[in-house]
């Protein structure tokens, strides 16, 4: 995998009616990425999940987005808009051109030829809970996420179904992190931590 390594921000944006409310992680080294790993912890409050990550750069603010707009893949969320905690993971690797989405620890969607021989370049700005229509802003309030996240980290490889089992149910963090939410250092706005 390459090593280029550049600096980025991370910002946690859960909406509220017109309300933008951020969190920023000023400074954080992330990395260029040709696979993935995405698991979190979330409570929906509202009937649709809207945007749960938003990763953008200078040159394209949709490099990748979770949940949001555009939705390049449609993933399963009905079962998570009950009003309760589920833990999702959504995983992809460029090398194999596959992506896979577990809810509650249960595989619920997959798919392939999905980006093969495609990277997520280093050094864009990382959005939790607002979708970007400019690197770091332009948030939109109709397409944030509504509702409570915990346990978010980001793996710099696919998890495999033991991993993605072990981390739902609290039985360690594996290898390969690259951000968690626990890297939030400063708050904008009226995020709740």
């Amino acid at each position: 995998m390459p090593q280029s390594i550049v600096k980025t921000r991370v910002i946690l944006g859960l909406m509220a009616q017109s309300v933008v409310q951020t969190r920023v992680i000023p400074g954080l080294i992330f990395p260029a990425l040709p696979e993935l790993s995405v698991c979190l912890w979330l409570r929906v409050d509202v009937g649709y999940v809207g945007t749960l990550l938003s990763y953008a750069t200078e040159d394209n603010d949709n490099k990748l987005v979770l949940y949001g707009h555009p939705a390049y893949r449609e993933l399963p969320v009905d079962s998570v808009l009950d009003g309760y905690w589920h833990h999702l993971c959504v995983l992809w690797s460029s090398i194999q051109g596959r992506f896979w989405h577990y809810t509650d620890r249960r595989l619920t969607s997959a798919g392939s030829r999905f980006r093969k021989g495609y990277e997520v370049p280093g050094g864009g700005s990382v959005v939790l809970g607002a979708e970007q229509d400019s690197q770091g802003g332009g948030f939109d309030p109709t397409e944030g996420f509504v509702g409570r996240l915990a346990g978010f980290t980001v793996w710099d490889r696919v998890l495999s179904p033991g991993e993605v089992t072990g981390v739902a149910t609290g039985r360690g963090v594996p290898r390969g992190v690259v951000l968690q939410l626990g890297d939030v250092d400063g708050v904008h706005g009226e995020v709740q931590g």
